[in-house]
């Protein structure tokens, strides 16, 4: 007798917030992919050893993993809508399972491109499964903390991933991260098996998909593979790029027709022609692209031309992490107070000013100096990323909330895939017109270079060597030179885009904050003197 009746107490007394159990299967559902796009851009030169491959192929899996991510944001909504929240869930994360082992032991280019397009189209999906439902499992007096969970665990998780990507690294070694990702999805399966609830008839959309929207989207993204694969290496004017990205745009504009004329559009893109909306949507747009742009650069700038440490690397990262966590407790604590408006301007100064200090990083800039940087890069885009995203969904009716959230997730996601390959082309490019420049000047018998060579050889032969060999070794260290200096341009020229991008993310946060500070997050309400719902009940409850 007496244990059944300090039962009740013992469950009541371990059970758990009802909102945290849901953000786990938040962070760990979706987070993966950001960790795992992060791990494997800083880590690929292991990847590429390991499986023996020859050629920008290597990046082929990135590529396809952030357009099949693109592809799944929308269809996520649709079937969490149509089929609820746990079936869709569990099915969902069950592919990712799959992705992952296929990962785990791929064995040449083609499983690894398999498993991370499978990947990256599932967690796509699970974006606007879980997350609205994350949003509303807090209680209304400290829903602000939302905010903090999804800064910090779903874009941290960028960061914890280029971390132990700089981590595999140093122990020359690749399969065991994405073995973390194994761990993890199996563990949103055991935990949303037993938590999730099964949908009710009347929470389920009886209204019929948008087949012809999925059609289109579906052939647009096929259409888009061929463009990004080859433009790095063939450019703009190559018939496998130019003649793919007409066609797109005349599928887009097709696709926007025809969704603009149905009940139950797959991407609403009418919900976001507002000022409000239009305005948190660009600063959420531009903060994705900027940091894939900030990313690429520093990133190459870190290898390429300080050559540091796979430590110091991993050190790095965990500077862009703090970051990160700082503004989501800065967003977190004044979102409600300021408004994504504001938050948005602050973020965009600290960009621009970010982005004019990078303009002039070179050879001898401090190690020390890039961990502030990379730390306040973390505070800035995210601040202005997720406050203008979250404010896009708050910008009107709340009714209509998940059509914007959805327009813009879509939008953001689909341009972040095409921007990766833009960047990698004008990088590319960009060096070698560097390097042309600078080889001219020597072949041309420029004074200055000139005079560096006489200075060299004289240098090296006062060392003992002789004239022969003091030509070659100058005439070798000038190339190595040269290459690092078209490189480091090439860079620069780079830098220049964050600039651009931090003034439109700076007008779009203007017009945010002038249109007023909108809705809040948290309730004005008191807590509730008994949250039953908060609680989950003990398994041996549910029938």
């Amino acid at each position: 007798m007496s244990q059944t009746q300090t039962a009740p107490a013992e469950r009541k007394k371990f059970s758990i917030p009802k909102y945290l159990v849901i953000t786990m299967l938040t962070i760990l559902a979706v987070g993966p992919q950001y960790f795992t796009n992060l791990a494997y851009s800083v880590n690929q030169i292991v990847v590429q050893g390991g499986l023996n491959l020859n050629g920008n192929i290597i990046l082929y899996p990135s590529i396809l993993s952030n357009l099949a991510f693109a592809l799944g944001v929308p269809l996520g909504r649709v079937l969490s809508r149509r089929y609820g929240l746990r079936p869709t869930y569990l099915v969902l994360i069950f592919a990712f399972l799959v992705g992952s082992i296929l990962n785990t032991f791929s064995a040449d280019i083609g499983l690894l491109i398999a498993g991370r397009s499978i990947q990256g189209l599932t967690a796509g999906m699970l974006f606007l499964t879980i997350i609205p439902a994350t949003l509303m499992s807090f209680p209304g007096h400290i829903r602000n903390f939302f905010l903090f969970f999804v800064i910090s665990g779903l874009f941290g998780s960028s960061a914890v991933g280029a971390f132990f990507g700089a981590l595999s690294l140093s122990v020359d070694a690749w399969r065991w991260l994405f073995s973390l990702n194994i761990i993890t999805a199996v563990i949103c399966l055991v935990v949303g098996l037993i938590v999730l609830p099964k949908p009710t008839e009347k929470e389920l959309d009886p209204r019929p998909i948008d087949k012809t929207g999925v059609f289109l989207l579906t052939v647009i993204t096929l259409v888009t593979i061929s463009p990004l694969l080859n433009l790095q290496q063939k450019g703009f004017d190559s018939l496998y790029v130019w003649p793919f990205l007409v066609i797109d745009v005349i599928l887009l504009g097709l696709f926007i027709n025809v969704d603009s004329r149905v009940s139950n559009p797959l991407v609403p893109l009418h919900s976001l022609w507002s000022w409000k909306a239009m305005s948190g949507a660009t600063m959420a747009i531009v903060g994705h692209l900027l940091l894939v742009v900030a990313i690429a650069g520093i990133n190459g700038i870190l290898r390429n031309i300080l050559d540091i440490p796979f430590r110091n690397l991993s050190i790095f990262y965990l500077w862009f992490f703090i970051g990160i966590v700082v503004s989501a407790l800065i967003c977190t604590f004044l979102y409600d107070v300021v408004g994504a408006g504001t938050l948005g301007i602050i973020g965009s100064i600290i960009i621009i000013v970010l982005g004019i200090d990078w303009i002039h990083v070179g050879f001898s800039t401090s190690i020390t100096t890039l961990y502030a940087q990379i730390a306040f890069l973390g505070i800035g885009i995210s601040m202005a990323l997720v406050s203008g995203a979250l404010g896009t969904a708050l910008a009107g009716d709340l009714h209509y909330a998940s059509d914007r959230s959805v327009s813009l997730h879509s939008v953001r996601n689909f341009l972040g895939a095409l921007i990766t390959p833009v960047v990698a082309w004008f990088i590319t490019t960009r060096n070698a017109v560097h390097y042309e420049d600078i080889r001219n000047h020597v072949i041309n018998g420029d004074p200055e270079v000139t005079n560096e060579l006489t200075k060299m050889i004289q240098y090296l032969m006062a060392q003992g060597q002789s004239l022969a060999d003091a030509k070659t070794n100058a005439m070798f260290s000038v190339v190595v030179n040269a290459k690092k200096a078209a490189i480091l341009e090439a860079y620069h020229n780079t830098f220049v885009w964050i600039i651009v991008l931090g003034v439109i993310m700076l007008i779009a946060s203007i017009g945010k904050a002038v249109t007023g500070k909108g809705l809040g997050l948290r309730s004005k309400e008191e807590k509730p003197k008994k949250e039953k719902q908060a609680l989950l009940p003990s398994p041996k409850n549910e029938q």
